[in-house]
């Protein structure tokens, strides 16, 4: 069976914290899902960051994988996410979500639009 839920976040710096809490409460049942919140959190910041409101976060859960997916408006001059190829020097600002990301999940991209873009992450159940 395969549960889907969608949210439209807040546009503001309590999106990543309003994301782990909606992906905490929607997995309450499957059992461990400190990977699945620190992906959507990194997710989520990243969208607040470099994108353009309205941002919105998907989870998909079927009974073989979790499927999150945070997107957001391109905006002027919006950013393309991609993982940087070094380990950036420890800032206050951070700089490793993505790395993180490909830490914990089996397999992430991006879907790049006119206007929109998607950011995904798959985690095995």
């Amino acid at each position: 069976m395969t549960v889907t839920h969608s949210w439209t976040l807040p546009a503001d710096t309590t999106a990543a914290t309003a994301a782990r809490g909606w992906v905490a409460c929607s997995l309450a049942t499957w059992g461990d899902s400190a990977d699945a919140v620190a992906v959507a959190s990194e997710l989520c910041t990243n969208a607040i960051l470099h994108g353009s409101p309205p941002q919105s976060l998907k989870l998909v859960v079927d009974d073989d994988y979790l499927h999150l997916e945070v997107t957001n408006h391109r905006g002027a001059g919006g950013t393309i996410p991609k993982m940087a190829k070094q380990r950036p020097a420890i800032a206050p600002g951070g700089g490793r979500g993505l790395q993180l990301v490909d830490a914990l999940a089996s397999s992430w991209g991006t879907d790049i639009g006119p206007e929109l873009i998607t950011v995904w992450a798959d985690l095995p159940r």
